[in-house]
């Protein structure tokens, strides 16, 4: 439980225990089982997070106007479910499963079919596990992977758009069509299975490795036939469409000074959030869902000072929901003075929040610049309930960190979207 305090800390502790939190939340020595979008950073991670948020941008920056730049970014397929594959490095056996060949209790690995049947309930993904193991062990994979399953045979139909016959599948919310007379398109419908492989894992067990987000490995080197389908994720702009023409550049410049500005004066703010409140009524917590409901139904991000002030009605909403869950008169009285609490703090930080939430518009205003940018490459044609789309999104990676470039209708697609193969 983490109690209620106004105590400061000083800049050293501040920037001591956010480096600890830091590694734990951005996957270093950690599993892919998360990917945070870039916004969220400023949330997790305070002052640090913000500042690895600018020199994300910064690098977009240079690498939207020709220069170099360290980052590295690939496309994100709407693939579902994740799958984990390759040799278990005590034994050296081949196996597959869902993220849940991470769980510390009880870990979800399977050798064979068998090991399928008992771990998973859902008769399609018990299928879709089974074509995975049946053919990904053939495909000589050293070591450990990560991937989005794409389809399975029972996924794939034929449409026609645009006046061309095109073959379809819709492994989430996002529906992938392939004109079957292109080379990508014959071999989709000749595969028995297609998967984006993303991460690599490397250590000694697999309770201990980590991830290696978009890595120098060489996909050649995996042996596949007509069974497999491996799509590529590398992002590559060779026409240079992507490029930031002068008033582009000057407006993403002026955003990253106005979110820089911004951060400054809501760095106490951003620095505490995470030792507000209880559980899931921590302060940091109830503003990213408070910021994930607006994008769920719909709303707009850009006006700071209503958001500012809903903020504060939205934490009022929720607590009082729990003080009229509650039985007894002792856990009301509880919650009721968290609650005021709670409000104290955001009175307290009003300004700060005001300066959050104009960090958080700016950091999005320049994430959807550089995603219409990187749109301009065209790919396979993709579509949301019948209507055309963008793809769903780019994983951008610099230094240690992997942070997701996705756009509000994919996320709100995403969120609404019945997942079949956990039915």
């Amino acid at each position: 439980m983490v109690m209620w305090t106004s105590t400061k800390m000083t800049p050293n502790k501040v920037s001591i225990d956010l480096e600890k939190g830091y590694k734990i939340r951005y996957n270093r020595g950690m599993k892919n089982t998360h990917l945070e979008h870039l916004e969220d950073n400023i949330l997790n991670a305070g002052t640090a997070g913000g500042l690895e948020t600018v020199e994300f941008l910064e690098n977009f920056g240079k690498m939207l106007t020709g220069k170099r730049s360290d980052l590295r970014v690939s496309t994100k397929w709407d693939g579902a479910p994740a799958i984990i594959c390759g040799k278990d490095p005590v034994n050296q056996k081949f196996f597959v499963g869902t993220k849940s060949v991470f769980n510390k209790v009880n870990p979800k690995v399977c050798y064979d079919d068998t090991d399928i049947d008992r771990y998973y309930k859902a008769e399609l993904l018990r299928r879709k596990l089974k074509t995975c193991l049946k053919y990904l062990s053939q495909t000589g994979i050293v070591g450990v992977m990560q991937g989005d399953l794409l389809f399975t045979e029972e996924d794939k139909k034929f449409a026609r758009i645009g006046g061309k016959q095109v073959v379809t599948f819709q492994p989430n919310a996002i529906t992938y069509a392939v004109p079957v007379d292109s080379l990508k398109g014959i071999s989709v419908m000749e595969a028995k299975l297609g998967i984006i492989l993303h991460t690599l894992y490397i250590g000694e067990t697999l309770q201990d490795m980590k991830a290696v987000f978009n890595p120098n490995w060489n996909l050649h080197t995996i042996h596949t036939d007509e069974n497999i389908f491996i799509a590529n994720a590398n992002f590559a702009d060779e026409a240079g469409v992507t490029k930031f023409n002068v008033q582009q550049s000057s407006k993403f410049t002026a955003l990253i000074n106005r979110a820089t500005g911004s951060l400054k004066r809501s760095s106490e703010f951003l620095n505490i959030i995470h030792d507000y409140g209880e559980s899931k009524f921590i302060i940091a917590v109830i503003f990213k869902q408070f910021f994930n409901q607006r994008i769920r139904s719909g709303l707009s991000v850009s006006n700071t000072q209503k958001i500012a002030l809903d903020f504060a009605k939205f934490y009022i909403t929720k607590m009082d929901d729990e003080i009229d869950s509650k039985k007894t008169e002792r856990a009301k009285k509880r919650y009721m003075h968290m609650k005021n609490m709670g409000l104290a703090f955001i009175q307290k930080y009003e300004s700060e929040i005001y300066f959050t939430v104009a960090s958080y518009i700016s950091i999005r205003s320049a994430k959807k610049m550089i995603i219409d940018q990187l749109n301009k490459v065209s790919g396979i044609q993709t579509f949301v309930d019948g209507i055309p789309s963008q793809p769903e999104g780019y994983v951008v990676s610099y230094r240690e960190t992997a942070l997701k470039f996705v756009d509000d209708d994919f996320r709100k697609a995403n969120i609404t979207v019945v997942k079949q193969w956990q039915q």
